[in-house]
């Protein structure tokens, strides 16, 4: 199985847990915010018809962060050097992907990931398992 997703709209990291406290239970949960992507993101990789990555079968992940090029950065720079983190970015859309790519993101085994700018913002990536 092999595919190839593109997912149109600005990459956003995921948020930072936020803590709560009950008595002695302190739990976590995600921002709103965070959510809210998460769910863009699942709605945009269920609408093109996703194969689905059996549990227990290693996925490979090769997986591209498409910024809005500023006008004011000159056309030569293509590497995107700011925030936010690409470990985070990575982070929302192997969330965002859990249960519709794969059963749990512990399936991906390999992956290569970059962050560019370019005309248009956008996720692109390729599924192998």
């Amino acid at each position: 199985m092999q595919q190839k997703y593109i997912i149109l709209g600005d990459p956003r990291p995921q948020g930072r847990p936020r803590f709560f406290k009950r008595g002695n239970f302190v739990g976590a949960y995600d921002p709103k915010e965070s959510r809210d992507y998460k769910q863009t993101l699942a709605a945009q990789l269920a609408a093109q018809c996703p194969e689905f990555a059996e549990q227990g079968r290693a996925v490979s992940l090769e997986i591209e962060f498409v910024f809005a090029r500023p006008k004011s950065l000159p056309k030569r720079v293509e590497d995107h050097v700011k925030k936010p983190d690409l470990d985070n970015l990575i982070k929302a859309f192997k969330d965002a992907a859990k249960g519709i790519l794969w059963h749990d993101d512990s399936q991906v085994v390999q992956m290569t990931a970059r962050k560019t700018y370019g005309d248009k913002p956008m996720i692109i990536a390729e599924v192998r398992a």
